[in-house]
């Protein structure tokens, strides 16, 4: 929420920094006046309202500038409300743009029509509110040149301060996307090299201009306190971060017995942690000594209590409980109730933090209910949820249960109805709520999985967008949340909704009577799963294994298997000439008990259901680290699992396309890239046996088309899609990231197809393709969420898709593929029996002909076949 409060003070100078010349006629001038008034008092709706009214007396007394002045403060009502599109759409009219979209195009049309040196003052704080608005659409190349109109148009007067500020914040979003397109090696070659001056790289501009408005001259107290407050909340982010990243570095280091790697870690945090907190410890002091000054206005209030957060993020809880009854006591003078809800809520939390329930759960229902009162006329639920939630953690901690678990659900109740809207309208905001809100759906969850045999707890619960839950026991509810945090992880990955209609109520009936649904669900204390087979009522089994276990064994399955800064994990081990036999069996050493712990986790539980119901197929919804495991290569001792099942994975029941088609007269639009490219600095290298894998393809279904090297272009691609091929094969260098902008595809012309790109070209053709096979492609090394990169593919495309978690050798991908594609052949076998086949016969090629004759008594290495995996329909 801090993110939310410094999204709404740090755009808030604008209706009171607005003046009107004197000449202006009196209806204008009354509205425009009457519009602040209202602002000011938190009153956003009625405000907005009356500055439309404004703008129209305006333009009906022939006063253009009156007329631009409050359709900018009109836009600016409307970000505060978070209906961005509508305040994009009112700033470009208030520009003169006709028929205005708010897209990439416009902007650029703006920014041509634009002569920095004949911007007004007027026009540089429209172009400021602009920019603001594209930083949370996304667009921030746009949103940068934007405000740098602004900064030439407010220069030199009171409002330079406030555009230096929001450029800051420009700043701090590309800072952010620098960040996320580190990988795991480059995050651990920056600490291996102690320093820390690397570490903020990213967000040296954004902190140099955070601390160049306290120097402008003309800059209020009001925009030098807000500037001081981004600037901590980003340097107690930065300092959170990194510890994060360098304790897990730590954690794999000590695994390894690298004492000299840990102990270098533990000096580069430490140096990190000083440097940062010099700087906090002086902000802290600042801002101290500002807040007493400012106004009791709704910029005001809203500084206190987002310094508030940031202190409760620093754990000095007992510098807050006066802060923040000192912003409650301002908000009820000016009678601003949604900052009044604000400061109890808060409040309520800081009494919770010190021990004090009953008090905390008073405040938070106070905060409630003033928030539920704002949604009659505002839309207030983002403040709703956040009380809903926090109530539901005081009530569980108190022992109330039963009402934990209606709050808990009304939290999810009111996340489910913002969804759409939020990944429409604000696509920075929207991350950061993802982080809050997801243990909003998994602290729901636990309680109806610790209580799911008592159905009387769900008559007084209805979970939106399902059908009869009343009759619904809590274990179908959990199941309902669980995929409802599927599509709300998928929804945050695109920054747009995915399917805003998905029917919760599907179930593996509707589906495959010889495939179970395994939904594992990593809870503080324990790991449950959820088992859903046909015909069956949904059945619940309990691990007693904390989180942090799950965690430490997922992470040392991750190092042994793919973790390319680890020197002997199984893809450093295997990419090296010639394979040194020692190294390989102390990897399958370490990595067999790994995959044996997750089997006994999540499949021995469950072995006598899925033999007794004669199960084939084993359909994976997983979530966070487990989404990175392959499942196939889970091994009970003797076997591995691809050797019992057929295993598939699936974001979401509800997404899956269900819809085959008829298997006769297969095509395949087969595309490749045997040559090394270097894109961006980063060389790929040659694909020697693409041009083969692409021949053996056609050669099975001889109807297929080739796109090898320099012919392999998103433009020819597009061209052949019109054929309506079923079947799409890219041989080609790709990776899956947890940024969709780093989700892409190398082209034989040496350029990129990024994901967006990707879902056009595919929705070009008059017949969406069914599977597409990405050959040679693999997700981003230590990316928790890369996954949901190849997961996407499949969302996107409403195809299945069959993809890598980790670069494999060239030959054994060929080989894979060959046989894919010859049991795919057969129209009555099923996409995911194809692929099992295809790794079967790799595993039983290893064993006949293992590369090593020391390994012939090893199981066959997961590293040849287990990267494969396939998602969605598997039909």
């Amino acid at each position: 929420m801090l993110r939310r409060l410094s999204t709404v003070i740090l755009s808030a100078w604008l209706a009171v920094a607005v003046h009107f010349p004197a000449q202006s006629q009196s209806d204008g001038l009354g509205l425009s006046l009457q519009a602040q008034r209202l602002y000011q008092m938190g009153e956003l709706v009625p405000a907005a309202m009356t500055w439309q009214k404004a703008a129209k007396a305006f333009e009906a007394q022939g006063d253009r500038l009156g007329k631009t002045t409050s359709l900018i403060n009109q836009s600016q009502v409307l970000q505060d409300l978070g209906l961005y599109p509508r305040a994009c759409i009112t700033l470009l009219q208030a520009f003169n743009l006709e028929d205005s979209q708010c897209n990439t195009a416009q902007v650029e049309q703006l920014i041509q029509l634009k002569q920095p040196a004949q911007i007004t003052l007027v026009e540089g704080i429209g172009l400021r509110s602009l920019g603001i608005i594209l930083q949370k659409k996304g667009m921030l190349t746009q949103a940068q040149k934007i405000m740098q109109l602004s900064v030439v148009g407010t220069r030199n007067t009171s409002e330079s301060g406030a555009t230096l500020l929001a450029l800051g914040n420009i700043h701090q979003a590309l800072g952010n996307q620098i960040r996320d397109r580190w990988n795991y090696e480059y995050i651990t070659e920056i600490i291996d090299r102690q320093d820390p001056n690397n570490a903020l790289k990213p967000y040296l501009t954004a902190l140099k201009t955070y601390s160049q408005v306290a120097r402008e001259p003309h800059t209020q107290l009001l925009t030098q306190t807000q500037a001081q407050l981004n600037h901590l909340s980003l340097l107690i982010e930065l300092e959170t971060w990194w510890q994060q990243q360098t304790q897990r570095r730590i954690q794999s280091w000590q695994r390894l017995d690298q004492e000299a790697s840990v102990e270098m870690a533990e000096k580069f945090s430490a140096a990190l942690s000083a440097e940062l907190a010099d700087k906090t410890t002086k902000l802290i002091t600042e801002i101290g000594a500002n807040l007493p000054q400012l106004p009791a206005t709704h910029q005001g209030i809203y500084a206190q209590i987002n310094y508030a957060q940031s202190l409760t993020r620093l754990q000095q809880i007992n510098m807050v409980e006066s802060i923040l009854q000192k912003a409650l006591q301002q908000s009820q003078l000016i009678k601003d109730r949604r900052g009044e809800s604000y400061a109890l809520g808060y409040l309520g939390q800081n009494y919770g933090l010190q021990g004090k329930l009953n008090q905390a759960i008073a405040l938070t229902n106070q905060a409630l209910a003033l928030a539920e009162a704002q949604n009659v006329h505002n839309d207030a639920r983002e403040v709703s949820y956040l009380w809903q939630s926090q109530l539901g953690l005081l009530l569980e901690q108190s022992g109330r249960r039963e009402e934990a678990i209606a709050a808990y659900t009304s939290a999810f109740n009111t996340l489910q109805s913002l969804r759409t809207d939020l990944n429409t309208n604000n696509q920075v905001v929207q991350f950061n709520f993802r982080q809050e809100v997801k243990p909003v759906y998994l602290r729901l969850a636990n309680l109806l999985l610790s209580d799911h045999r008592q159905a009387s707890l769900t008559k007084s619960i209805t979970v939106s967008n399902t059908a009869n839950t009343t009759d619904q026991n809590n274990l179908e509810l959990a199941r309902r949340v669980i995929e409802s945090l599927q599509l709300a992880e998928l929804d945050n990955f695109f920054q747009d909704p995915c399917s805003p209609t998905a029917d919760l109520a599907i179930t593996i009936d509707d589906l495959d009577p010889q495939a179970a649904v395994i939904y594992p669900i990593v809870l503080s204390d324990r790991l449950e799963v959820i088992l859903s087979m046909a015909g069956q009522p949904l059945k619940l089994f309990t691990t007693n294994v904390s989180s942090k276990e799950v965690d430490r064994t997922l992470d040392a399955l991750y190092d042994s298997l793919y973790n390319q800064s680890i020197n002997n994990s199984a893809v450093n081990i295997f990419s090296t000439t010639p394979l040194n036999p020692r190294e390989v069996i102390e990897n399958t050493q370490a990595l067999l008990p790994n995959l044996q712990e997750i089997y006994r986790w999540l499949i021995k539980p469950i072995e006598s259901e899925l033999s007794s119901n004669q199960i084939e197929t084993l359909v994976f919804i997983p979530s966070g680290k487990l989404q990175n495991v392959p499942m196939a290569a889970l091994y009970d001792g003797k076997q591995y699992l691809l050797e019992k099942h057929s295993v598939v994975l699936a974001p979401s029941l509800q997404l899956l396309n269900t819809q085959s088609k008829p298997r006769n007269k297969l095509k395949v639009l087969a595309a490749g890239l045997s040559q090394q490219v270097e894109i961006q600095g980063e060389i790929f290298p040659a694909l020697n046996n693409v041009p083969e894998e692409l021949k053996q393809i056609e050669t099975i279904f001889p109807r297929s088309r080739q796109l090898l090297d320099r012919e392999f272009t998103a433009e020819k691609i597009k061209q052949q899609l019109q054929a309506d091929f079923p079947i799409i094969h890219l041989a080609t260098h790709g990776v899956f990231s947890s940024d969709p902008q780093q989700t892409f595809l190398v082209t034989g012309d040496r350029n990129v197809i990024d994901l967006d790109a990707f879902s056009t070209l595919l929705n070009s053709s008059n017949t969406k393709p069914e599977l597409i096979v990405l050959s040679a492609c693999d997700t981003a090394t230590g990316d928790e969420r890369a996954v949901l990169g190849l997961a996407g593919v499949a969302v996107r495309s409403g195809s299945s898709t069959v993809a890598s978690l980790w670069s494999v050798e060239d030959s054994s991908t060929s080989k894979l593929m060959s046989q894919f594609y010859r049991q795919l052949s057969n129209p009555a076998t099923k996409k995911v029996d194809a692929l099992q086949q295809a790794q079967l016969f790799l595993i039983e090629s290893l064993r006949a002909n293992p590369p090593l004759s020391e390994l012939k008594q090893l199981p066959p290495h997961p590293y040849y076949w287990a990267a494969y995996v396939l998602v969605g329909n598997w039909q």
